[in-house]
């Protein structure tokens, strides 16, 4: 029997117990509160003098500051524990964000990307080396259809690209169509410094007014549109040619013009075509054969 008891004895918990002394002290502390809440609305309401609607103010007043001073004696009583809980918390918030760090990043930037309007399904983009129109976008990834080979071409090689979303956050992204219907376009013509630079200059500047004056002024009035929504300045959207000598005894001929966004290569085609033909019909040897970057 006396062994009986030991155990049921040593099953129960002690009153030296940490948690049963935190238990036993919230216990007190309720039933405390609860006492005192009567007696004080007890005392209030025993003053008919007052007028009803000011006692019922006093009453809600009373449960509100005992409700206060309970929640504050439980925090209090069990401050330890919760300090406890609170570390827990913390190492395991810092193991989620730890684990998740790229999904987090890709949804982050998803979020930016929809409050930025960086892109939208249908725009050209490139970012590292990559370049396609967009597809799909979600929370995690971006797909692309890929368009190469290399920066110059608008071909459809037939492969899509799924690039996940925390890429954006750490490369430059470019929006080619970033200004929508209309762009300006460049291309440039490496030439040497001994062809008649001059006629050269003439010749691309006439090909291009020709291809553009079907659309020029439409072209003006969604710049002019431009100019004022997104704040940029723009002097002029008419076709002009600049010079610039890259190297000794060698000389860009650089050529910007307004096209619509999705005929762009093709202008850029048929501007070249007709420099080429009408230059090298004039007794001329042609531009420099040396390569040349072309971009907007």
């Amino acid at each position: 029997m006396d062994q009986i008891l030991e155990k049921i004895i040593n099953f129960l918990p002690k009153l030296t117990d940490p948690i049963v002394i935190d238990v036993t002290s919230t216990i007190l502390l309720f039933l405390g509160v609860i006492l005192l809440k009567a007696l004080l609305i007890r005392g209030f309401s025993s003053e008919t003098r007052l007028p009803f609607d000011k006692r019922k103010r006093r009453a809600i007043h009373i449960r509100n500051l005992m409700i206060f001073i309970f929640i504050t004696g439980v925090i209090f009583i069990w401050s330890k524990e919760l300090h406890a809980l609170a570390l827990s918390f913390v190492a395991l918030a810092f193991a989620i964000v730890l684990a998740f760090k790229e999904v987090i990043s890709s949804a982050n930037w998803e979020i930016f990307r929809a409050t930025t309007d960086a892109y939208s399904v249908g725009d050209y983009i490139e970012i590292n080396g990559m370049r396609g129109v967009v597809l799909d976008h979600n929370f995690l990834s971006t797909t692309i259809q890929e368009l190469g080979p290399g920066k110059r071409s608008n071909q459809i090689s037939g492969r899509s690209i799924t690039i996940p979303n925390n890429i954006f956050l750490t490369a430059p992204l470019i929006n080619e169509s970033y200004m929508r219907d209309y762009v300006l376009h460049t291309l440039t013509i490496p030439m040497s410094i001994d062809d008649d630079i001059e006629r050269a200059e003439e010749i691309l500047l006439e090909a291009a007014n020709e291809e553009c004056e079907g659309y020029l002024e439409s072209a003006r009035r969604h710049f002019d549109s431009l100019r004022y929504k997104l704040n940029i300045g723009l002097s002029s959207v008419e076709p002009r040619v600049t010079i610039e000598m890259y190297e000794p005894n060698r000389v860009n001929l650089i050529l910007r013009f307004p096209t619509p966004f999705a005929k762009k290569w093709v202008r850029e085609q048929h501007i070249l075509k007709r420099f080429l033909r009408e230059f090298k019909s004039q007794g001329n040897s042609g531009p420099d054969p040396a390569p040349a970057d072309n971009s907007d």
